[in-house]
């Protein structure tokens, strides 16, 4: 009940912050769920089954649906309000503190490294490699985001899901919300815009070369036409630091390594290489990525000290 009056709290502030967003994004969330949550439901119902079941996977996943389905609906319902409300908040995060630390990070990161982290990332340049970069930061992220929530609403581990559920909850309003407010920036693929230099132009002329970036190129000017026109969209909103990608990859890493331990290497093996498309894509600075692994693994440690309380 602490956890649903809290994700109840961050809802209400969204829609009292922007009504009108609020609505509009309520009912595109809502039309994707429609069509996302029936393949996401056979791929966190036949994985659990794999991992639990694997004598008789297809008598535990109906028997698995029978059971845990009145439990699974609550969870989905707050996890389709919460993103609204995410995407709400996020939006507004400029209108309330202007982008100001992008200066500032990108020295910070630049003196860590001793050079510009995007231009070590595209050592590597090769369009087949940008093409499995591009594909983990975008589909396969949404795809084990969506998915783990999925499989942890259906999970009959009592006190494991509502860990979980509580580190989501945190690491999406403290990471994604809170922290991307005080510390305001659009990152470096918007870096020259805003902030009025040519400072990553080299980083606009490397992904200009990877034919497999359009993808990347294309979102980046959906998202600055909803931040000038005002506009309410589907994953809107600019937001640099922290890395909300990076956090949630490291969180679900934290939970496949509760599973299983083989789990847990693919989770962190993901992780990394949503940490370095991060980089290699130019939305996040290093240290927006830094931060996050820093944060989720505090709150990952205090979300179970709090179940276990």
């Amino acid at each position: 009940m602490r956890l649903a009056f809290c994700v109840g709290i961050y809802v209400l502030v969204a829609f009292f912050l922007d009504p009108q967003s609020f609505v509009a994004l309520s009912q595109i969330h809502v039309e994707k769920f429609v069509v996302a949550i029936p393949i996401l439901l056979v791929g966190g119902v036949g994985t659990a089954a794999l991992i639990f079941g694997r004598q008789a996977p297809t008598r535990y996943a109906v028997e698995l649906l029978r059971a845990r389905w009145r439990g699974c609906v609550p969870v989905l319902l707050f996890f389709l309000v919460g993103m609204t409300a995410f995407s709400t908040h996020k939006s507004m995060i400029p209108r309330i503190v202007p982008f100001y630390a992008d200066p500032w990070l990108a020295d910070l990161d630049e003196w860590i490294h001793r050079a510009a982290p995007w231009e070590l990332a595209h050592r590597l340049d090769h369009d087949l490699w940008a093409f499995f970069v591009f594909k983990n930061y975008d589909v396969l992220w949404y795809a084990q985001w969506f998915g783990t929530v999925l499989f942890v609403a259906m999970w009959s581990d009592r006190i494991a899901r509502i860990r979980y559920l509580w580190a989501l909850a945190l690491t999406i309003s403290i990471i994604g919300t809170l922290l991307a407010l005080f510390l305001s920036s659009a990152g470096p693929i918007y870096y020259d815009h805003f902030v009025g230099d040519n400072r990553f132009g080299g980083l606009g002329v490397a992904m200009s070369a990877l034919e497999s970036s359009v993808i990347v190129r294309e979102y980046a000017d959906y998202l600055l036409t909803l931040h000038t026109t005002g506009n309410a969209g589907l994953g809107g909103g600019i937001s640099a630091m922290p890395s909300l990608h990076v956090a949630l990859a490291v969180l679900n890493a934290y939970f496949l390594s509760s599973l299983n331990r083989w789990l847990g290497v693919l989770g962190w093996i993901f992780a990394a290489l949503i940490m370095y498309g991060s980089v290699y894509t130019g939305w996040h600075y290093a240290v927006d990525g830094y931060i996050s692994i820093i944060a989720v693994s505090a709150i990952w440690w205090g979300s179970g000290r709090l179940v276990r309380e």
